[in-house]
C-alpha cells in the first residue's frame, strides 16, 4: 500500500490534535490540569493548528477540493460525511474552552460544558475517521476489527506525548500525564502488533 502523503499528514496531524484536545479538555474538566491556564491555552492552540493542518491536508487528495462541502451532506450514509461534520462541530466548543479557560481563567459551568463537548466531539471525529477505513471492504489491511482501536490508541498516544512535552516546556511536568503517554504507547504497540 502506498497512501498519498496528504492522507498520512491528515491522519497523523489530526489524530494528534484531537488526542491533545480530548486530554486537555478532560483534565481541565476533572480539575486535574497540572499547569496554569496559559499552558492550557498553549495546548489548545497547538491542537487546533494540528487539526486544522490535517483537515486542509485531507482536501489535497480530492479530485475537486472546491466540492469538499458536498461530502457534508451525506451524514446518514457516509462515514466521511460524519467525520466532516464532527470535525467542524469541534471548533465552537474548542473556542469556548480557549476563551473561557485559556484567556479569561474561568472554570464555570459554560466552560466545563465546552470542555466536555470538545472532548466528546474530538473522540467522535477520530472514531469517524477510523470507520471510513474500517468500512472499506476491498482493502483487507483497513477492513478489520483492529483499525478502530488502533486509531483511538494512536490519537491518545500522540496527544499524551505532545501534552507531556508541552507541560515540560511550560515548567509544569506531570507524572500522571507521562505515565498516560507511556501506557498509551504500550497499548498502541500491542494493538498495532495484533493489527499486523
Amino acid at each position: 500500500m502506498h497512501p498519498a502523503f496528504s492522507v498520512i499528514l491528515f491522519t497523523t496531524a489530526s489524530g494528534a490534535g484531537y488526542g491533545l484536545i480530548a486530554l486537555t479538555a478532560l483534565l481541565f474538566a476533572a480539575g486535574a490540569w497540572p499547569g496554569g491556564s496559559a499552558s492550557g491555552l498553549a495546548a489548545l492552540v497547538v491542537a487546533t493548528l494540528l487539526v486544522t493542518c490535517g483537515l486542509f491536508a485531507s482536501t489535497a487528495h480530492l479530485g475537486h477540493p472546491e466540492r469538499a462541502w458536498r461530502a457534508l451532506t451525506q451524514i446518514r450514509t457516509s462515514w466521511l460525511s460524519r467525520e466532516g461534520v464532527a470535525a467542524l462541530l469541534v471548533y465552537p466548543p474548542l473556542a469556548g474552552l480557549a476563551l473561557g479557560w485559556g484567556l479569561l481563567g474561568q472554570s464555570n459551568g459554560a466552560t466545563m460544558a465546552a470542555a466536555l463537548a470538545a472532548a466528546v466531539l474530538s473522540i467522535a471525529t477520530v472514531h469517524c475517521t477510523a470507520m471510513i477505513y474500517r468500512s472499506l471492504k476491498p482493502i483487507h489491511q483497513w477492513c478489520n476489527p483492529h483499525v478502530v482501536p488502533v486509531y483511538h490508541l494512536l490519537a491518545l498516544m500522540t496527544g499524551a506525548q505532545l501534552l507531556t512535552a508541552l507541560l515540560h516546556l511550560a515548567g509544569a511536568p506531570s507524572r500522571g500525564v507521562g505515565l498516560m503517554a507511556a501506557l498509551a504507547t504500550a497499548g498502541g504497540v500491542i494493538v498495532k502488533e495484533r493489527y499486523w
